[in-house]
């Protein structure tokens, strides 16, 4: 018996196929009455929590959602005896890497990157609380994610890339991590299976870490092999400090109470994220079998975005 709670804004066309084989519940996570309808259908289950806010227009949204919107979910998650809970973090409360030869590991401390990863970092912490009071919980932290049914900003991230308007800021060789959603999806998996997953945290990713000009180039790559699309050659070369305005821009922007997506996704453009996955290889047996060219050629076909130039 599967229950969903999905956004009452969002799209259900993708829950059609499955002829009523998921009991489709709409309401919003704000909402405590939608939180309770929820729970309610699912006691004693397992509780795999991906919902979240990325890039909202205030930024009250961030902790109304990431932080109020969890603790009301888990704390009802846990009055109804739900047996296992699973929650998708991300990498933003740790922050940016020093340079490209640090990766982030389970140990890392907290220092989070703008509201969104402050918003993530005080979502953990109560859940620490309750893994402290012997909750069977589970945190993952992927980072930049991809792959089939994307959201629209990364539609229009691969038709800047094909089109020569995506900017690279800096050298491009700033290192970045990455998770095809089939990966995620399998670590979510082991770790409702796998008892040593309680009370962890683990990072998700793809087995390799990539520059942003490796990235992209193999986001060129995917067209040109597999849908007979030339993309252009050039890229958008911005300086490096533009990256640390940006950021200060973005910071601006925030602490008067608003949120810009474009100048939030800019100001990260020259930053290390970057993360090892040893742990989760070792105690989950995870093994991410997605690449990023399978993963972006995926993406790109069931999203049916052939572009022309």
């Amino acid at each position: 018996k599967i229950n969903c709670l999905l956004n009452e804004n969002e799209n259900d066309n993708f829950f059609i196929k499955f002829n009523n084989k998921i009991n489709l519940i709409k309401g919003d996570l704000r909402n405590t009455d939608t939180i309770n309808n929820f729970i309610y259908t699912s006691k004693k289950g397992l509780l795999i929590h991906t919902a979240g806010v990325i890039h909202p227009k205030k930024v009250k949204d961030f902790y109304d959602v990431n932080l109020i919107g969890t603790s009301s979910l888990v704390e009802d998650a846990i009055k109804k005896n739900i047996h296992k809970i699973i929650v998708i973090s991300s990498n933003s409360p740790i922050g940016c890497n020093p340079n490209n030869k640090h990766f982030f590991t389970e140990k890392s401390r907290y220092n989070p990157y703008m509201n969104y990863g402050k918003s993530k970092e005080m979502m953990e912490k109560f859940l620490l609380k309750k893994i402290r009071n012997g909750i069977d919980i589970t945190i993952l932290r992927p980072p930049w994610f991809y792959g089939e049914n994307m959201p629209d900003r990364q539609n229009l991230f691969y038709k800047m890339v094909v089109s020569g308007r995506f900017p690279i800021i800096g050298n491009g060789k700033n290192l970045r991590s990455l998770a095809n959603v089939k990966n995620i999806c399998q670590a979510i998996l082991l770790s409702s299976i796998m008892k040593i997953s309680k009370g962890k945290i683990y990072w998700i990713a793809d087995d390799n870490n990539y520059t942003m000009v490796e990235i992209l180039e193999t986001i060129k790559s995917v067209y040109k092999d597999k849908f007979n699309i030339q993309p252009r050659k050039n890229f958008i070369r911005i300086p490096y400090f533009f990256g640390q305005l940006f950021e200060l821009l973005d910071y601006l922007i925030q602490k008067s109470g608003f949120y810009s997506q474009k100048i939030h996704v800019l100001s990260e453009l020259n930053k290390n994220i970057a993360c090892d996955i040893s742990l989760a290889k070792k105690e989950l047996n995870y093994s991410p079998k997605i690449s990023l060219y399978e993963g972006t050629f995926q993406a790109i076909e069931k999203s049916n975005i052939k572009i022309l130039l």
